[in-house]
């Protein structure tokens, strides 16, 4: 039990931090970021990166839009074959209905 008190205390501190790192990151202004691309050694590196980091955005975004007209196809499926079992049922139910009738009405003469 003790292990499981320490667990959730260290994962609300890491939840925390992650907090407080979200906070302070939108501090950040574009004339710092330059500051620093000029200073660091790896000036040439952060063109690539940021080149690179362009290219996956818009590779992800391709995917996501077709992941989500691959799952509309997938739902409406799904729907058809769902409305296809509510009509045959619908008219399975009719058919008894009927069946009973005729029956009661057999009985009856």
């Amino acid at each position: 039990m003790i292990t499981f008190i320490l667990q959730i205390i260290a994962i609300c501190a890491l939840g925390f931090i992650v907090y407080m790192i979200g906070r302070v990151v939108p501090r950040v202004h574009e004339s710092d970021i330059e500051k620093a691309k000029e200073v660091s050694m790896f000036h040439w590196l952060i063109g690539y990166l940021e080149q690179v980091d362009d290219w996956l955005l818009v590779i992800f975004e391709k995917f996501l839009r077709k992941l989500r007209v691959s799952i509309m196809k997938f739902d409406n499926i799904v729907s058809k074959r769902l409305a296809k079992f509510k009509k045959d049922q619908t008219k399975e139910s009719i058919t008894s209905i009927g069946q009973k009738e005729s029956v009661q009405i057999e009985k009856n003469k």
